[in-house]
């Protein structure tokens, strides 16, 4: 694969002709190390997270690296958090407290497809006709014993899924962009659920586009806002059609980032979280969606100042998190948003604990509260939560 590239900091000599591709630089790589077996690679996926291993973190400040002071176009351009030291330690321990969540989302990936995310026909989904409509929507009522809400909702089902075959399925990107539409003010496996009522009930996006919208308000109706929902979508086909001929955003693979943002913000209700979603789930590009949960984490973290709104708070993060973490990190951020209420206790004790070598002591000068590994291998305890949640709910939280 191509390498990585960051930002080239600096500024160019007088006279010099700078080009797109000089702006950017190659990122080199880490040095390798043998590795201790179980042991959590940072970026790199794992089939060790069920087992509770403790990840190597420096010990002395020494063994931090610093970041940039000041990312470009950051609204908090003196804000020096998260550092990268910061995303990566709350990537790892929250990968291992959600350990059943995040290696389906490794499973999920396997393949080099892009079903993650809004726009993926589930399986799990009620029986439904829908009159008026130009096919009758049908699912299964129950799931098989081996088979999760997110494996049912996001395509990695023992049944029905494509992993290891060897052509991934590749998820269009306007299903994507109406998946996401429908995300808006509700739950995952709602709007999953009208996401399919729709592709099932109006198979193309031209019968979409040329329908009156009452049946298709029908169903996405448990998504909430329909009348609004639908209208926004029907002048995205229309505008779409108009221009192109054709109802279809492939032609977004070939853009760069900031030509994607520009071309799908305008489109009404269709703001920075809808198309980071679209950026990062679809296209597989390095972005860091801010739905609620990530703000109100970052937010307690103190990762953004108390002032900022979703929108500041995702141009500052998008510009700390690296590019490697943004994935991980936004969905298990998300999970444990849904599962701890926002909670940022486990994060800063597990971040505060790998970055400064040793725990935080209690109250009692005699003792000290447990590490957060210690934590994770209590019997009962946050890591058993966070395990039953995944499998009885988790459908609802992989993009808030």
């Amino acid at each position: 694969p191509p390498p990585a590239k960051k930002p080239k900091t600096g500024t160019t000599s007088p006279g010099a002709v700078e080009t797109e591709e000089d702006k950017w630089v190659d990122v080199k790589p880490e040095p390798k190390s043998p590795t201790p077996p179980g042991k959590v690679l940072r970026g790199k996926k794992s089939s060790h997270l069920s087992a509770i291993v403790k990840p190597e973190t420096p010990t002395t400040n020494k063994g931090i690296v610093r970041s940039e002071t000041k990312p470009p176009d950051s609204p908090y351009p003196n804000l020096e958090r998260p550092t990268p030291e910061e995303c990566w330690c709350a990537r790892d321990s929250l990968a291992q407290l959600h350990a059943a969540f995040f290696r389906h989302k490794e499973q999920a990936q396997e393949d080099g497809s892009n079903q993650l995310g809004p726009g993926n026909l589930g399986t799990a989904l009620p029986k439904l006709a829908l009159p008026g409509a130009t096919a009758t929507a049908t699912a299964t009522s129950a799931l098989p014993s081996t088979e999760t809400p997110y494996t049912t909702l996001h395509g990695v089902s023992t049944s029905v899924g494509t992993i290891g075959t060897s052509m991934p399925t590749i998820k269009p990107v306007l299903d994507s962009l109406v998946g996401t539409i429908l995300s808006q003010n509700t739950t995952d496996a709602t709007s999953a659920i009208a996401f399919a009522n729709l592709k099932r009930a109006f198979p193309s996006w031209e019968e979409v586009r040329l329908s009156k919208p009452a049946p298709i308000e029908l169903a996405v109706k448990c998504g909430g806002l329909a009348t609004i929902k639908v209208a926004r979508i029907q002048i995205i086909l229309n505008t779409l059609h108009q221009e192109r001929g054709e109802a279809s955003l492939e032609y977004l693979r070939e853009l760069d980032d900031e030509s994607v943002k520009k071309e799908l913000s305008r489109f009404k209700g269709v703001g920075p979280k809808t198309i980071s979603c679209v950026l990062m789930f679809c296209l597989k590009r390095p972005d860091f969606p801010v739905d609620a949960h990530v703000w109100k984490i970052a937010l307690s973290l103190g990762w953004i100042p108390k002032s900022a709104s979703r929108d500041t708070a995702y141009t500052h993060l998008n510009r700390r998190v690296p590019d490697a973490c943004k994935f991980d990190l936004h969905v298990l951020l998300v999970e444990h948003g849904k599962v701890f209420k926002n909670d940022v206790g486990f994060i800063r004790k597990a971040t505060a604990e790998q970055l400064g070598g040793g725990s935080i002591p209690g109250g009692d000068d005699k003792k000290q509260t447990p590490g957060w590994m210690e934590l994770l291998e209590q019997p009962g305890g946050i890591k058993d939560r966070a395990d039953t949640y995944f499998f009885t709910k988790s459908g609802k939280s992989v993009c808030g």
